[in-house]
């Protein structure tokens, strides 16, 4: 399967021009901290992102597809690319149903961006995923680091969500982090990790920014407004991650860490933990 091309100069162009008036009209209040820093931080390599689950991600939604998959909804995002990795496979199914849905109309507008410039059609929705409703329900639903954004109360609300929206046999294809050893509610960065993570993208500007038109300046003031902004909510540990699973009565087909000799090593995108893991999951509805 050919590597997703997510056009990160473009989405960042658009990002910067863009999430201070988008960003805005997120009912959950302006997150133009997040979508103007992001696109930033992911294209210079600060964060990698989904690139370190491909291994598990991109088989999986081959398999999905090839099964049968074929109305598919990303609930959640923070850019194009979790699509451009659904994106791969118009190749093998030309007559896939994608449906992109978040609450800031911001991510969204980057994955019309980029269905555009790839040429093929994507529904973009803005909503709470908490609240959507779609009767003819979907094949596969998938999504990326998005739990930790709920509650636990919430959490439960979000997978149980999930399992109404699938139709029987659908799949949910996710990977989120699990932070061992730690108590603290919400997850935020102290003050020596946003330093150290401005000198990182300093750096990373200064040996190929230009082809992004990405300055030392920007680079640095990206990563500031991301550590000092980031919250998510924590999962402690495994078992508390797969319990809303559990509850609304998928059947987990894959759960678990990625493996020792995974091709590419996660670069947390919170604060550091060196027992932190982003486990794999694959949970199907069979009734």
């Amino acid at each position: 399967m050919s590597a997703p091309v997510e056009y990160p100069r473009e989405a960042i162009a658009l990002a910067l021009a863009e999430s201070a008036q988008l960003c805005a009209q997120n009912p959950f209040g302006n997150c133009a901290w997040y979508h103007a820093s992001w696109p930033v931080l992911k294209g210079l390599g600060v964060f990698l992102s989904l690139k370190s689950d491909d291994d598990f991600l991109l088989p999986a939604l081959r398999e999905a597809v090839s099964n049968g998959a074929r109305r598919v909804l990303i609930s959640g995002t923070a850019d194009a690319g979790m699509l451009a990795r659904v994106a791969t496979l118009f190749a093998l199914a030309p007559d896939l149903d994608i449906t992109v849905l978040d609450c800031c109309p911001m991510p969204l507008a980057l994955c019309r961006q980029h269905a555009e410039l790839s040429n093929y059609s994507v529904r973009t929705v803005q909503a709470d995923i908490l609240n959507f409703k779609d009767s003819d329900g979907y094949d596969l639903i998938c999504t990326h680091s998005f739990l930790t954004f709920f509650n636990a109360s919430d959490r439960q609300r979000l997978v149980m969500q999930w399992f109404d929206l699938l139709r029987p046999g659908g799949v949910v294809i996710t990977a989120q982090r699990v932070r061992p050893q730690e108590t603290e509610e919400i997850t935020r960065y102290p003050a020596e990790e946003v330093t150290a993570m401005q000198t990182k993208a300093a750096s990373l500007a200064n040996e190929h920014g230009q082809a992004l038109a990405v300055s030392e300046a920007l680079a640095m003031h990206s990563a500031a407004l991301y550590g000092n902004h980031h919250r998510t909510f924590l999962i402690a540990d495994a078992d508390a991650l797969r319990a809303p699973f559990d509850a609304c009565g998928f059947q987990l087909q894959h759960f678990a860490p990625p493996p020792d000799d995974a091709p590419i090593r996660d670069v947390p995108g919170a604060p550091g933990n060196a027992q932190a893991a982003r486990w794999r999951i694959l949970a199907r509805r069979i009734g």
